[in-house]
């Protein structure tokens, strides 16, 4: 009884000492400096409890936002860009757009304005929109800038013939270069040459017709994923005359429309999947040797005329598509600049060969493998042995990967991971049938965390044509006989795959 009379005492105490005059906390108005575009201003700020206040008025005033307040109510309105913040005096809950966020600190009322803490603005800024605050303390200096990104947000609404998605852009992008994917209920729209605050959009409250938004941003694209919760009939890409932002309508209902404009529309969607266009990656190269296995045999010797044969192989069987090579010489090419070839050649399948490489010298046998964030341990010394080829990049080109999560990377792939496995599964039968008179193995489909596959926005595929390290395998890699094999194997395998594919159609 004694402990709870002073805790309620303790309690009252507190409640009381929050409503004391400002007077008692502060020593009279002090000015800060407000920085941007390299324009200076001054604002008046006061302390209270160690933190450092401003006026939101005087912020949005040097920062070029809009702004409106309450003085009833006690709300300001900050509207900054794309976005609108609601900030209400003692209450630590704050609205951004559609989303209710709790901040560590309260808005507090001075002189018929909110003040807020400027380290309280920093954090709001800087993890839900694309601008980019800083403050020093020590310097009285607060700056605010601009993320580098050109998608700012993205917007849903719920309209009566349907859904729109509205993505906002700062650049006015060619039409050829944003392409609209729908697989399992999940709409992915890949941008080319788009850079987005993947953290802010990945916050962002999906409704209607949206259950689930995911963003990954990539070297040279970005992907913008939307599951629906139900199935949708058309889908509309339209540029939005008056600006430069994109706007996408969803429909679940059939509308009223020419039959004739309908067939286009189904037909263009038919084309998005069909294989026009095959990428053959030959592995290493150049400075990179890849795998040395038995007899200094080098790996990048081995792919390359295998990766050549098997394009003329192509060439032959579907006359109609068109073969593009990562490589055709023994050069060295950086891992994200393999897929980034791809993308811009507008690939419909991807297949990247190398040839294995193991310890215990006993190991033989081929495996292709799909990309796959899943941990496989019977995949990871390959993974492994395959990533080492960022050791041959420059260091400016390594901290491409770094601190990148792979997860995430490879989220925007999972339009097309059913469709690599079922590639990579139909390739591995096509070798196991003919290089079986060769006394070589199948290993069979395995997933894996390959670096070369990231980024490619369209099923792939790595094969691992053998084992250089065991000394019949070498021997046997070395023939030209098994390099015209392992094309016309893996060519029998992509041939099944397009026929079945496109006849699903």
């Amino acid at each position: 009884m004694i402990r709870r009379t002073f805790l309620d005492r303790l309690l009252s105490f507190l409640s009381a000492l929050v409503f004391l005059p400002f007077s008692s906390f502060a020593q009279g108005n002090r000015y800060l400096t407000i920085i941007k575009n390299g324009r200076k201003s001054q604002a008046p700020y006061f302390e209270k409890f160690g933190q450092i206040y401003i006026s939101l008025v005087d912020f949005a005033q040097s920062g070029d936002f809009g702004f409106y307040t309450n003085e009833d109510r006690r709300k300001t309105v900050l509207y900054a860009g794309r976005d609108k913040i609601k900030f209400t005096a003692g209450n630590s809950f704050i609205v951004l757009n559609d989303r209710i966020l709790q901040v560590l600190g309260e808005p507090v009322w001075r002189e018929r304005e909110i003040w807020i803490p400027a380290d309280l603005l920093v954090s709001i800024f800087n993890e839900n929109t694309v601008h980019v605050m800083q403050f020093d303390a020590d310097k009285k200096i607060f700056s605010i800038g601009a993320k580098n990104v050109n998608i700012a947000s993205i917007q849903i609404s719920t309209k009566s013939n349907g859904t729109l998605l509205h993505i906002y852009t700062s650049k006015q992008f060619e039409r050829k270069n944003v392409h609209l994917k729908l697989v399992n209920n999940w709409l992915y729209v890949e941008i080319f040459d788009a850079k987005l605050d993947v953290n802010s959009i990945n916050q962002k409250v999906p409704s209607g017709l949206v259950s689930e938004i995911r963003a990954v941003q990539f070297d040279n694209s970005a992907s913008i994923a939307f599951k629906l919760r139900k199935k949708i009939v058309t889908r509309d890409l339209v540029f939005d005359p008056d600006s430069t932002d994109l706007l996408i309508s969803l429909r679940t209902e059939e509308p009223l429309v020419d039959q004739q404009s309908e067939k286009k529309k189904l037909d263009d969607q038919k084309n998005d999947w069909k294989i026009h266009t095959i990428v053959i990656d030959p592995g290493h190269g150049g400075k990179d040797p890849g795998a040395i296995g038995y007899g200094r045999l080098y790996e990048k010797n081995i792919v390359l005329p295998v990766a050549l044969k098997l394009g003329k192989e192509i060439k032959k069987r579907l006359p109609g598509v068109k073969v593009v090579f990562t490589r055709k010489t023994d050069v060295f090419i950086p891992l994200y600049q393999r897929t980034k070839i791809a993308n811009e050649h507008n690939g419909k399948l991807f297949i990247s060969l190398h040839c294995n490489w193991n310890p215990n010298k006993k190991a033989r046998g081929f495996e292709t493998f799909f990309l796959s964030a899943d941990k496989d341990s019977r995949a990871r010394d390959v993974v492994l042995k395959e990533n080492e080829s960022i050791n041959f990049e420059s260091k400016k080109e390594q901290k491409r990967y770094q601190g990148v999560n792979f997860v995430l990377a490879t989220m925007a792939q999972n339009a097309f991971i059913k469709h690599s496995q079922y590639l990579a599964t139909v390739v591995q039968k096509a070798m196991t049938r003919k290089l079986s008179s060769i006394e070589m193995k199948s290993r069979g489909v395995k997933q894996g965390a390959f670096w070369v596959m990231v980024g490619a926005t369209m099923p792939n595929i790595l094969v691992e044509m053998g084992f250089i390290s065991n000394k019949h395998e070498a021997r046997t890699l070395k023939r030209s006989a098994t390099h015209t094999k392992l094309a016309s194997a893996i060519c029998d395998g992509v041939v099944k795959y397009k026929r079945d594919i496109e006849g699903a159609m």
